[in-house]
């Protein structure tokens, strides 16, 4: 009889570890799942970034300047695959001097001794966050470029 109750204890015991070690995996398997989708979501708002500022024309930089600072965009649910997800996709432009481009002004595009400032640096940054409660992720992507005009 304790032999029998023994066995029992320690079979019980057994199981529970288990059933907690494949309930462990499926939530970490579920929160890798989540975390890939967020960040290609956000790899996916970082390159709408890029073609909202350089396309359809990218031939005249202060054009370019005043999309990039006009450029605060939320993308939420629209791709298939990218579900419950919401993707928000911000720009900001600075000069080779290191000088803000907003806001877009003619004076923005001459220095202090009348030298053009020839090149826009743009730094295009999608902030994602995928699923709810315990299973959310966040994930940001910066994509940097430059526009130089001679």
């Amino acid at each position: 009889m304790p032999l029998a109750i023994f066995i029992v204890v320690v079979m019980g015991l057994f199981a529970l570890v288990i059933s907690r070690t494949a309930i462990q995996t499926s939530t970490a398997s579920t929160q890798e799942i989540v975390s890939t989708q967020t960040f290609y979501a956000a790899e996916s708002g970082a390159q709408r970034g890029m073609q909202v500022l350089f396309f359809p024309d990218a031939s005249f930089r202060q054009q370019v300047d005043t999309r990039c600072v006009g450029l605060n965009t939320t993308y939420a649910d629209t791709v298939p695959g990218l579900n419950n997800c919401s993707t928000v996709v911000t720009c900001s432009c600075t000069f080779q001097d290191g000088s803000s481009c907003s806001p877009i002004v003619a004076a923005n595009y001459t220095s202090n001794a009348g030298v053009n400032k020839l090149t826009s640096f743009y730094k295009i940054t999608s902030a994602a966050t995928c699923g709810s409660g315990n299973l959310r992720a966040q994930r940001t992507i910066e994509a940097g470029s430059f526009l130089k005009q001679e």
